[in-house]
């Protein structure tokens, strides 16, 4: 076991001098079952949240309400949850009231499939109410109990099935999946920001293709923003290692559902990264060479650009002459003597003095000229030498530049 459950145990031994019962639970037992690398760790107990903060000296309220506490332990914060009942989901995605309750079955019999409805004590003794295990070796994916009331509950879970197939590659029981393409519909109460996140871990593996099968066939698909605008066979016929790079293929070949992207609510900085990428799908069906677009688009661009004509090209010779040209420029990137016109060892207030000109359009279209000259390795970066090359080539008179 890793640090986190030696620091787990500690907290359990205390809740345990207290009078308390304590198991880890959900996703960690999880993971340490299918020997999985797990990156936090959560604990249940009859513990009520005052009782958790009368108890550690170190603790922070971010869901009391709830049941929820994190408790500092070694320098590490881990989630403590009182065990607890819920209501009905009437907006069908969070609980109208929340119960607590002394019984570790009850809280196991609210979570939403039986691989993340099992617990553990200090001595890491199962506690297993649902056959999680047994699913686990048998890599199925099934809800606890009906599976119309669990996606009822929460509509997320639907996601979070194709989700958890997607990184565990799990099949979903054939109840389970019918209760999905049932209650689909529901998704559209999740807040896109939820499903966002979703979606993210979806992308990267190995089976995206049997995945989306799954997205389309259950109707989730139609449920998720921006996703929903792409046709079932477009969508079925890319394969894409991320969010970012399914958009930019699947905007590069229908170029009117770009205006559809803001549905992501993604960050600015992806957006920027899809538009550059669908603009290098464009350049490389144009004569272009690799210091050109090695100065144009970063490596990431390049790389990922790079994966998705490797995966999806369909023409051999038109692709291999595609890839070489970006593994051209990602060599490319690594010599560049500049890598944006603000590297240019002159400015523009500099060449209105030189030529006691005053400013215009004249500045843009010779700051792209010595660019061109630069980045071509036919000048060098260098102020004096650049100077020295304005003499030799450039007349200008009343803002119009003229290059011999």
């Amino acid at each position: 076991m890793n640090e986190l459950f030696e620091t787990g145990k500690k907290i359990i031994k205390i809740l345990n001098g207290h009078g308390f019962q304590g198991y880890f639970v959900g996703g960690c037992v999880r993971d340490v079952i299918l020997k999985r690398t797990v990156n936090d760790i959560d604990i249940t107990t009859d513990a009520l949240p005052a009782d958790i903060e009368s108890i550690f000296e170190k603790t922070i309220d971010v869901g009391k309400e709830h049941g929820t506490i994190i408790v500092v332990m070694d320098d590490s914060p881990c989630e403590v949850t009182t065990f607890r009942v819920e209501s009905d989901y009437s907006d069908h995605r969070r609980p109208d009231s929340v119960t607590f309750t002394n019984e570790l079955t009850g809280d196991l019999k609210r979570r939403d499939f039986t691989i993340n409805a099992m617990a553990m004590n200090e001595d890491y003794q199962l506690t297993d109410p649902f056959s999680g295990r047994e699913d686990l070796d048998n890599r199925l994916l099934r809800t606890v109990g009906n599976p119309d009331e669990r996606f009822d509950e929460d509509a997320l879970r639907i996601l979070r099935a194709v989700r958890f197939m997607a990184q565990l590659d799990f099949s979903i029981a054939m109840d389970t999946v019918a209760a999905m393409t049932r209650k689909s519909p529901h998704l559209k109460h999740v807040a896109v920001e939820r499903k966002l996140v979703e979606l993210r871990k979806i992308y990267g593996r190995d089976n995206i293709l049997h995945v989306k099968h799954m997205l389309v066939s259950t109707g989730v698909k139609k449920e998720m923003p921006f996703l929903c605008e792409i046709s079932d066979n477009d969508f079925l016929n890319v394969i894409a290692h991320s969010l970012s790079g399914e958009a930019a293929i699947q905007i590069y070949h229908h170029p009117d559902i770009e205006e559809k992207l803001s549905e992501l609510k993604i960050s600015n900085e992806e957006k920027s990264m899809i538009k550059n990428m669908t603009a290098l799908l464009n350049e490389l069906n144009q004569e272009r060479d690799a210091i050109k677009l090695s100065y144009l688009y970063s490596p990431e661009v390049i790389s990922t650009v790079k994966t998705l004509i490797e995966i999806n090209g369909s023409k051999a010779d038109d692709r291999d002459c595609k890839i070489q040209l970006l593994i051209d420029s990602l060599e490319q990137s690594q010599k560049l003597p500049i890598k944006k016109t603000t590297d240019i060892n002159i400015n523009g207030r500099q060449l209105m003095k030189y030529f006691n000109q005053e400013g215009g359009i004249w500045i843009k279209e010779l700051l792209g000229i010595l660019e061109e000259e630069i980045l071509y390795n036919r000048l060098e970066n260098d102020y004096d030498k650049i100077v020295k090359w304005i003499d030799a080539n450039v007349e200008i008179e009343t803002g119009n530049i003229k290059v011999n």
